[in-house]
């Protein structure tokens, strides 16, 4: 009886492990499909017309190895795969021809795809060293979200970044539900959740790889430079330790929209701009390697060794363009004798000229009431008009009141005449020509019509 009772028992226990084993495998399965399917949505979707860096964790099973390179999307585009491991990543090049030319080395618009079942945080510095990825997705192929890898300092450069795992607080959404994670960096919520994978949600690449740095939260950043960099980076003057130049203008309008502040260094510790002492960078680079300054707004030519340790901006670009106008011809002749004074002195000469006769006529009036012994206004005219041609007076005045007002006006009139006369000499000395236009502005704002004109180099075969 004892025996049968066992046997019974064993037979239950192994039916319910046989059981519960075909569960946790069916469930396996199904998020393997989930993980492909959403793998697949990835590739045709958002990162359409990405060619593609695969980075396969050497944990993986050779199984789910090869499902991934099996998924469609991906073998339609161009992409390579490399064995990411602590010792060496090595590369596999997809075969077809076309791919090789699209997949340049470090190029801005490759999408680099991390998969691996468990995150592993110390992988993350190879990674970066190696190919300082620009747009980064981190896919997890396992029951853990992995969401601490996005807070690692190896990834805090990436310009685009985004990680899909499992949501393991989304119950209702089904054990099976992929939640899509990215970080903020100078935000206090830190790591932010998305929302839940799904392809309508995330169609395009915006939704999936939202901006990074959308503001600085008034960070100060701590930069590292040297005040000899002429015309970017410069002592505003002699004796002042204030720096001027075209990066300290472009910093400036970076920083009033993104909201940071920033303090420069007047001259690095060591006397190298940007090089190495006894085999290690030292100066300004040094500051920036040794994570004493954030980063540099110094110029730099790009080498092979500043590439490997550190991450360029991009290049600065300046065109230069000039505007071609024919010159204009000279001023009529006729104009010459306008042109000593402005439109400005000319209407102060008349506005002048007619208080002084207005001033006179006013002045006659009171000093001879009879009208027989009054000046007309002809006379007055004549006579105040000679002073500015430098004509005397016809007559000596008797009355005390004239000869004192005909006295002011003639040292006005030549003040005006000689300084009329100077400026006619220079005029007929050298022909006048129209103002010429001296800004973009003003050629804009004018109505002459232009074209752009590009040079090409020919290359003889």
């Amino acid at each position: 009886m004892v025996k049968t009772v066992a046997v019974m028992l064993s037979s239950s226990l192994f039916q319910v492990i046989l059981v519960r084993s075909c569960s946790t495998a069916a469930i396996a399965s199904r998020q393997h499909e989930r993980h492909l399917h959403v793998l697949s949505e990835v590739v045709s979707g958002p990162a359409h017309g990405k060619p593609l860096a695969l980075h396969l964790d050497t944990a993986l099973p050779a199984d789910v190895r090869q499902a991934v390179l099996g998924v469609e999307p991906i073998r339609r585009t161009p992409h390579f795969t490399l064995s990411l491991g602590l010792n060496h990543s090595q590369g596999r090049w997809p075969r077809q021809e076309t791919a090789s030319a699209a997949l340049s080395y470090g190029s801005p618009a490759m999408l680099h795809v991390v998969l691996w079942l468990t995150p592993r945080p110390e992988l993350l510095k190879a990674l970066w060293i190696l190919w300082k990825p620009r747009h980064l997705l981190f896919f997890s192929l396992g029951s853990l979200p992995g969401t601490e890898v996005l807070r690692d300092e190896a990834v805090s450069n990436v310009e685009k970044l985004a990680l899909i795992g499992h949501l393991s607080a989304e119950a209702e959404r089904g054990p099976d539900a992929l939640g899509v994670y990215t970080m903020l960096p100078f935000s206090s919520s830190g790591v932010q959740l998305l929302g839940p994978w799904e392809h309508e949600s995330f169609s395009n690449w915006e939704a999936l790889f939202p901006d990074r740095f959308p503001s600085f939260e008034g960070y100060t950043f701590q930069l590292a430079t040297w005040m000899v960099d002429y015309p970017y980076l410069y002592h505003k003057n002699t004796n002042s330790l204030q720096g001027t130049g075209i990066s300290i203008t472009a910093l400036e309008a970076v920083s009033s929209l993104l909201n940071f502040s920033y303090t420069l260094t007047v001259k690095p510790p060591e006397p190298v701009y940007g090089g190495k002492l006894n085999g290690s960078w030292a100066g300004i680079l040094g500051m920036i390697l040794k994570k004493e300054k954030n980063f540099s707004i110094n110029t730099f030519y790009l080498t092979p060794e500043r590439y490997k340790d550190f991450d360029p901006s991009s290049y600065w670009g300046f065109s230069k363009v000039g505007a071609f106008l024919l010159t204009p011809p000279p001023l009529p002749m006729s104009l010459n004798l306008l042109r000593p004074f402005t439109v400005g002195v000319w209407t102060t000469i008349a506005f002048c000229f007619a208080l002084a006769v207005c001033s006179c006529l006013m002045l006659e009036r009171t000093a001879n009431p009879r009208s027989s012994e009054r000046r007309g206004v002809i006379d007055v005219l004549i006579q105040l008009h000679s002073g500015l041609v430098n004509q005397s007076a016809p007559a000596l005045l008797l009355p005390l009141w004239k000869r004192v007002f005909l006295a002011v006006w003639l040292l006005c009139c030549l003040v005006v005449t000689a300084a009329y006369t100077c400026n006619l000499v220079g005029i007929f000395t050298r022909p006048a020509y129209p103002r010429r236009l001296h800004t973009l502005q003003e050629l804009t704002d004018s109505t002459f019509r232009y074209c752009n004109t590009s040079f090409t180099s020919t290359k003889r075969q």
